[in-house]
């Protein structure tokens, strides 16, 4: 009779691909090792510096519109986009024509201007 070794190959299979999918934990610090460090969860977003011409102001949603140069920190050349504005006394410092210099943060999708002169 020969030996086939298929039966075993579909045993260790069976048993190996189930214990991919549970989590990783180590019971010496009593965590999931497979979830990222709280620090990285929580990493304060990076600033970027832009200076540009406001071209349209809207109140009622926060946001500015700015034909911005280049941005170095994103690899960005220059462009016109929509910024939402973080603080509503801020805002009043955007007008229609004015030269600024700002900087902003990326939140979710959105680019949100934190400061401006």
């Amino acid at each position: 009779m020969k030996f086939s070794p298929i039966p075993f190959l579909v045993l260790a299979v069976s048993i190996a691909v189930p214990a991919m999918g549970y989590a990783q934990y180590d019971s010496t610090r009593n965590r999931d090792i497979s979830e990222k460090p709280a620090a990285a969860k929580s990493a304060p977003a990076k600033t970027h510096k832009a200076a540009g011409t406001v071209t349209k102001v809207d109140t009622a949603s926060s946001k500015v519109t700015i034909a911005h140069g280049p941005v170095e920190t994103l690899k960005w050349s220059a462009m016109t986009m929509t910024f939402v504005v973080k603080d509503k006394a801020l805002l009043g410092m955007f007008s229609s024509g004015r030269k600024v210099e700002f900087e902003f943060v990326q939140q979710g999708r959105d680019y949100v201007i934190v400061s401006a002169k």
